[in-house]
């Protein structure tokens, strides 16, 4: 199937906001509920915790825009892309864990490897047409 040109770009614009419309909420979300984030990453372990949550938010907030507006969109996806697989193997360690907790954590997982595809797409064949 040939997909005409026009609804292509119309196309790859809904694709990018809905792979941005992820990150934008979560640094939203981080900054405005930041001592919750804080627990978040205590409870992943994560080190200094005052450096990686403000990057996490700048990176969610600008990657996300990047995506959206098609400005360094493929390189907003591989950074977003590499993230998300670090802090899924960092925070949805599903793998050390059982029952119901291991089901909801590989879940999540998933859905996280799902949105790396559609990164890693995405910084393949490039924003489209349809850039400011």
């Amino acid at each position: 199937m040939v997909i005409e040109e026009t609804l292509a770009s119309w196309l790859f614009l809904v694709a990018r906001i809905c792979l941005a419309g992820v990150y934008l909420v979560s640094g939203v979300h981080k900054g405005v509920w930041y001592q919750k984030a804080v627990g978040e990453f205590q409870d992943a372990r994560v080190p200094a915790i005052g450096l990686f949550l403000p990057m996490t938010i700048v990176l969610h907030l600008v990657g996300g825009m990047a995506m959206v507006t098609g400005i360094y969109a493929r390189e907003a996806a591989l950074a977003l892309a590499l993230f998300t697989v670090v802090a899924t193997i960092k925070a949805h360690d599903f793998w050390t864990m059982s029952g119901q907790q291991r089901l909801e954590r590989s879940r999540i997982a998933m859905g996280n490897l799902g949105l790396v595809g559609g990164l890693i797409l995405l910084a393949m064949v490039g924003p489209g047409r349809l850039v400011l």
